[in-house]
């Protein structure tokens, strides 16, 4: 099937005389789009007889949940920067258009990150899961040899142990679970490549026809700024909002890449990067846990018991690089905050603190 193919390097042109100079944003967009048309082809089923169970590979799979991320961000951006704030679009009709062309593009953004997403979060399990192999088959190995050396029975005891039948067992679950979680993506992906370029030209041109707008704030102060909203929001943290917590942490993080050799958004993305993995360590062996007792029950007891224990290990790790990290990048908003109004909710009237969108 033929698709659009979008004239991306004309997006960071001139115009000629007399024309606005594109939106650097759309610049940014078709770059990121260009990339995300490239990785869905890679989870494109082949043809041919053997392509029935084809699955993309762990890399595709990654790439495309993040490309989407990114998009999401710049997206963000653009909403944040129109006059009046994200919900005041309908005031004007350019900005409507504008509002409506994002809402398109989120709502299948939404749908290719969740197909991802499913599949990606398993290859990440089945890496815990490897790890885990090797720590019970060093186990394993370690019980013979205690049995060899003291001559009892042990030379005569099988190589696998409970433990590794348990992380086998388990294993061959989530393979088989990704198998079934990649249908939606590998079915999906030609057509929502093909719907990229249509979005990715119905928000530019909106963009062009929009009124000037104030300067564009640094990557860094975009990426401070929403992270500040999420810390008001969820001024307390616990295991119920912690995931909740990490994926705004991402949202802001992919704001601050977008500052390219900006040193200051290097730094903000980086301390966000930290925080967002802490937590999305102990987020995987959470999921994991359900996921054993989902698939062993009480037939994978030591195993199941092995990954509540790494759960609870992550947890405590988590929340304190979360508090340590909050504190300093907070501490950083306010700082970059003097001489700037304060964030408030969308309405201009409005002095209550921050809240998130």
């Amino acid at each position: 099937m033929k698709s659009f193919q979008p004239k991306t390097q004309d997006i960071s042109r001139t115009t000629p005389a007399g024309q606005r100079r594109v939106n650097p944003e759309a610049g940014h967009l078709a770059q990121l789009t260009a990339k995300l048309r490239q990785n869905l082809g890679h989870c494109v089923r082949p043809e041919g007889s053997g392509a029935k169970n084809y699955q993309p590979s762990v890399d595709a799979v990654h790439d495309v949940r993040t490309g989407t991320r990114r998009i999401e961000a710049i997206l963000d951006s653009i909403q944040r920067s129109m006059p009046g704030g994200p919900f005041a679009a309908e005031a004007e009709s350019v900005e409507a258009t504008l509002a409506e062309a994002i809402a398109r593009w989120r709502r299948l953004l939404k749908k290719i990150r969740r197909s991802a997403g499913a599949v990606r979060d398993l290859d990440v399990h089945r890496d815990l899961l490897a790890d885990l192999m090797k720590s019970a088959a060093k186990d394993g190995a370690n019980s013979i040899r205690d049995g060899q050396i003291s001559g009892e029975a042990g030379s005569h005891v099988a190589a696998r142990t409970p433990l590794q039948k348990q992380v086998e067992d388990l294993d061959a679950w989530l393979k088989h679970s990704r198998q079934d979680h990649s249908q939606p993506l590998v079915d999906g992906a030609r057509k929502w490549a093909s719907k990229l370029d249509a979005n990715l030209l119905a928000v530019t041109e909106a963009l062009q026809k929009q009124p000037a707008r104030r300067a564009a704030r640094s990557a860094a102060i975009s990426a401070l700024e929403a992270f500040a909203r999420l810390s008001s929001e969820m001024q307390q943290l616990h295991a119920e909002n912690l995931h909740d917590f990490r994926k705004g942490a991402k949202k802001a993080r992919y704001m601050a890449e977008t500052g390219a050799d900006d040193q200051h958004a290097e730094a903000v993305g980086k301390a966000l990067k930290k925080l967002q993995d802490e937590i999305g360590d102990w987020h995987d062996w959470l999921v994991l846990a359900e996921e054993a007792h989902s698939a062993l029950g009480d037939q994978g007891m030591e195993l199941t018991a092995r990954i509540e224990h790494e759960r609870e290990l992550h947890y405590t790790s988590a929340m304190k690089t979360a508090e340590r990290m909050r504190g300093r990048l907070m501490g950083e908003w306010h700082a970059s905050a003097s001489g700037r109004r304060r964030i408030s909710k969308p309405h201009p009237s409005s002095h209550t603190s921050p809240t998130a969108s």
